[in-house]
């Protein structure tokens, strides 16, 4: 029998991005779950999202919440938060910012590596609501309505 083994991926929960939401406090907390932990941070210096639709987003880089001691914080400056070390994971959960962007993308990466990705819509959002609604209506058709929970 083989043991199922999976990571939390925190995408993106940084200052600029996440405005006034509580989302940084449940997702510090989540952490704890989980024996294996990565986070991203979006640098918005040479990205191509700058270069190709002038987005200037993400002024403040920093995490806009603790990380755990366990963590792997690693930067990117495209949508994916794909690492090649994820395919020692059969399954990895993904929370943060934005739904309909870098957690819809890199939920895909994953599938195409062969990793079983789950969404926890709780702890995922967008820049406003309807953008969140759209990911997770994208989200359930492109990776199973049982894969966000």
């Amino acid at each position: 029998m083989t043991t199922k083994k999976t990571a939390l991926l925190i995408i993106d929960v940084q200052k600029s991005a996440v405005g006034k939401s509580k989302l940084p406090q449940k997702i510090e907390k989540l952490q704890a779950e989980y024996k294996y932990v990565f986070i991203s941070q979006f640098k918005n210096r040479n990205s191509p999202l700058l270069k190709l639709i002038n987005w200037n987003g993400y002024a403040d880089e920093s995490l806009a919440f603790n990380p755990a001691k366990k963590a792997i914080i690693f930067n990117k400056n495209g949508y994916s938060s794909y690492l090649p070390e994820m395919k020692n994971f059969s399954e990895i959960h993904l929370c943060g910012f934005d739904t309909d962007a870098c957690v819809y993308k890199t939920a895909l990466d994953l599938i195409e590596h062969g990793i079983h990705p789950v969404v926890l819509k709780d702890f995922c959002f967008s820049s406003n609501k309807t953008f969140h609604q759209i990911g997770l209506k994208l989200l359930r058709r492109n990776i199973g309505k049982d894969n966000i929970q």
